[in-house]
Order: structure tokens, then sequence, then C-alpha cells
């Protein structure tokens, strides 16, 4: 008797390809040519200040940053393309940042990351800006055209390593026990939903198919993830760090994960774990938190 086929769920397989063809581009730089001293949120802080000065549409003298005002020119200015700003931090809740700069240590280099096109057109600005200000040498194009290119494929079972700590939450210093499978399973299930969430709209241009496209994200991901991705096993240590906010400068201690675990996924699943391996997950992730790198083992 032929083995009944699960129900497939509504629009995961819609979500699936329109993420595939988003134009993407990806420079690898060699692990000798990283600063040592300078942390993964110093690249993307001096790429994000210089899209807001040197791409700004305004008519002004000043650009909208200089200014301390939200983008004039929204839906025609790069600077809001590449970098969505928005007064006080961070960027309207269904938009992301296009650029990344993620450390992937199996291969002893660091990768700066286009998304969508009004990135991939500006990655030779951007690398301009990390020689210039960072001393960034050596970069070489990887063979990426879209975002099929970075999918993960074929594995059902995954090492995951945290990169980069991966920032849980403000205000929980007491919550020091490890978490345990099922916590963790939530937290991954929580920041795939989220970067699907970003990351649709800006596969599509107009604002009111982005804003209905990132809900629909968020259904496929209820439906979907929970029976889509388990932790077999996991050794997370929990450790607090403390962080200064960048709008007044008060300090305050957040709780993150590091360590490794194992994943069991199930096929339709892997677009969504592609979209944290590439831009990770967690708090700050867009400022180099919660990175991980994936390995397949069967």
């Amino acid at each position: 008797m032929p083995t009944e086929r699960p129900p497939e769920i509504r629009g995961a397989r819609d979500l699936a390809a329109l993420w595939r063809a988003l134009p993407a581009a990806v420079l690898a730089y060699p692990v000798t040519a990283y600063p040592p001293h300078v942390g993964l949120a110093a690249l993307s802080d001096t790429l994000r200040a210089r899209a807001w000065r040197e791409h700004c549409a305004a008519t002004t003298l000043e650009s909208c940053a200089e200014q301390g005002r939200d983008c004039a020119r929204l839906g025609r200015c790069r600077a809001d393309a590449l970098f969505p700003m928005k007064l006080g931090g961070g960027a309207p809740s269904w938009r992301m940042a296009t650029f990344f700069v993620r450390w992937r240590p199996a291969l002893e280099q660091l990768h700066l990351i286009a998304l969508g096109a009004a990135a991939c057109d500006s990655i030779g600005w951007a690398a301009r800006c990390l020689r210039e200000r960072h001393s960034l040498e050596g970069a070489v194009p990887l063979a990426v055209a879209t975002l099929a290119d970075l999918e993960l494929t074929n594995a059902t079972r995954w090492e995951l390593t945290f990169v980069t700590p991966w920032l849980v939450g403000k205000g929980r210093p007491d919550a020091d026990a490890p978490p345990d499978v099922e916590t963790l399973a939530h937290e991954l299930r929580k920041a795939m939903r989220l970067r699907a969430h970003k990351l649709t709209p800006l596969c599509l241009n107009d604002e009111r198919v982005q804003r209905l496209s990132a809900h629909l994200a968020h259904h496929v991901a209820e439906a979907l993830l929970s029976g889509g991705l388990s932790v077999e096993s996991a050794e997370i240590e929990p450790e607090p760090l403390t962080l200064a906010s960048r709008g007044n400068g008060a300090s305050f201690t957040a709780l993150t994960w590091s360590g490794r675990a194992i994943l069991r996924v199930k096929p339709a699943v892997l677009p969504w774990l592609s979209l944290i391996a590439l831009g990770g997950g967690g708090e700050n992730a867009d400022k180099g938190f919660g990175a991980i790198e994936l390995t397949p083992l069967d």
C-alpha cells in the first residue's frame, strides 16, 4: 500500500521560489585580511553610516541622517533601500538591511553579502568603504547570482555552531540555565519566522504587496516550522553580556548563547534554515550577533 504523502503547506513553495530568485552577491576575504581588533558590528556600522550620507537622495545640503530625521524620499532613496532608517534606531518591522558581514570559520573567510538588486549594484562601493575605513583587502567574488546559490540542500541532519553570541534578549541576567532542546528549537523557529518576515518584502516592489507578503510569511511559518525542525541534542552555554544602548549610552545586561547543537530538518524547511544561516538570528543579528555555521551530517 503506497505511503500517504504529508499535506503540503499552502504558500510554502511559492515563498521559497520567491526567495530563490532574489539577486545576491558575495565577496570573500581571506582570514588574514580581517583586522582582529574590529568587530563585525563596526564593519556593518561603517556601511550603514556611509550609505546614509553618501546615497541620501534629500535635496538639502545635509543628509537626512545628519539632520536627525527619517528618510525624506522613501522609495526613491538608495540609502534607505540599502539600510532602512527610522529615527530612534532600528528599521520598520517589515524591512531589513541588505548588506551582511559574516565570519565563516570553516572556510577561514569573511563574507560580505549583498541581497537585492540595490545592494548587488552597490557591492563595489561597499568593498571600497571597508577598504578605506578598515584596510580590508583581498576580496574575491564568489559564483553567486541569486539566493538559490546560497541555499542549504540535501541533508536532513545538521550540526549548528554559534559563530558569534546569539543574543536571546535584554534584561535577563538571571536566566543562567542552559536551554533544553525545545527552548532552542523555539528560538530557532522564531528567528526563521522573523527573517522570512523581513526578507520576503525585499523580493517585491510595491509597498502594499511587501506588507501583505510579510504577513503571509508569518502564517506559513506557523504551519510549517513546528513540525519541520527539531533539535536532537544541544551543548549550549548561557552567558551574560554587558552592552550599551546606542540611543542614550546606558549599559544593560543581555543573555547570550554559545555552543553547538544537532538539528533534524525536513526538506521544506531548508529554505527557511538557509535564511538564518545567511543573516543570523536572535536580537541585533544585522550587527553581527547570532551568526551560525551549519555543517551537513546526513
